[in-house]
């Protein structure tokens, strides 16, 4: 005996796409897509960055890290992370855009 489909919103109809969550590994997926690009790029930043400045010759490096070399290239490599992750995530929204990648789908 086969079973006739509900009426729509019945309990027993499948979910809608939208209403899905996205599998945990699809969302490490997509946070690697964005944040591994932008790793790479900011070791790249940061070294042309500082081939050209000191840290020294920088006013905040003396004023609010005590003339830290290694606070400043710490700092400097966060920032220019954050900064390339935003920019490989609005990529990456623009290329997949926000419907798909809420449902996980290409």
């Amino acid at each position: 005996m086969s079973a006739t489909p509900g009426p729509i919103g019945a309990p027993d109809a499948p979910p809608d796409d939208d209403d899905r969550v996205r599998p945990p590994g699809q969302v490490a997926r997509v946070v690697m897509q964005v944040l591994w690009p932008a790793f790479l790029m900011a070791i790249v930043a940061e070294g042309i960055f500082f081939s050209m400045i000191d840290p020294h010759e920088l006013r905040i490096v003396a004023e609010q890290l005590q003339d830290s070399r290694g606070a400043a290239y710490t700092i400097g490599f966060f920032v220019f992370w954050a900064l390339f992750a935003c920019s490989s995530g609005i990529t990456y929204l623009l290329s997949h855009g926000l419907a798909e990648s809420s449902r996980g789908g290409r």
